[in-house]
């Protein structure tokens, strides 16, 4: 059990450690509605960008953080 808490422990801080380097490349999406050209994009569909991509990689990697240090802060000791 203790060599199992070890490796969530690393993955845990593998996890943090890219979710802070993806939070700290991304740029700012304050523009929102009154951007240039965002009445277009209200009413089209366009694919994905790079910055959409790392958005929701940044969700999922905050989620995995969450619930692994969560495993890891109540996982009983033996």
């Amino acid at each position: 059990m203790e060599i199992l808490k070890t490796v969530l422990v690393w993955v845990d801080i593998l996890v943090m450690v890219a979710f802070i380097g993806l939070v700290a490349i991304q740029t700012s999406r304050s523009e929102g509605i009154f951007a240039p050209g965002s009445a277009d994009s209200l009413f089209t569909r366009a694919k994905p960008s790079f910055e959409d991509n790392l958005s929701r990689l940044t969700l999922i990697l905050a989620i995995v953080m969450f619930v692994l240090t969560a495993i890891v802060t109540y996982m009983p000791d033996y």
